[in-house]
C-alpha cells in the first residue's frame, strides 16, 4: 500500500533537486520525479513548471530526462503546453535521433489528447 504523504513529501523534496545550479542534483531530481510519476503523475503536476525550466539547460542528457519527463507528465490540462515545448525542442535540435523520438511522443500525445 502506498502512502500518499509519502509520496508527496518525496516530490517536494526531490523538486528542490531540480531546482539546484548543480547539474547532477538537477538530473537525480528530475530521474526520482520520473520514478514518482510512474506510480501517481499527479504529484509531479505541481512540479510542472521547475521541470519545464530545466529545458534551459545546456546539459544534453538533462534535456533528454526532461522531455521523457514532461511526456511521462502530461495530462488533459498540461497537454498543449508540453507539446508546445516538444515541438519548439524538436524544430531547434540538430540530433536526428532526439528530433525522430519526439516526432513519435508528439503524435502519441496527439492520439491520446485529441478533442
Amino acid at each position: 500500500r502506498r502512502d500518499p504523504s509519502l509520496l508527496e513529501l518525496a516530490a517536494s523534496n526531490i523538486s528542490r533537486f531540480i531546482s539546484s545550479d548543480n547539474h547532477n542534483l538537477k538530473y537525480l531530481g528530475v530521474t526520482g520525479l520520473a520514478q514518482i510519476v510512474q506510480v501517481n503523475p499527479s504529484y509531479a503536476a505541481e512540479h510542472q513548471m521547475v521541470v519545464v525550466d530545466c529545458l534551459e539547460d545546456t546539459d544534453e542528457t538533462l534535456k533528454r530526462k526532461t522531455l521523457d519527463l514532461l511526456f511521462r507528465m502530461t495530462n488533459p490540462q498540461n497537454a498543449t503546453v508540453v507539446v508546445d515545448k516538444l515541438t519548439f525542442h524538436m524544430r531547434t535540435s540538430v540530433d536526428q535521433h532526439l528530433r525522430r523520438e519526439l516526432v513519435q511522443r508528439i503524435t502519441s500525445l496527439a492520439e491520446r489528447f485529441a478533442p
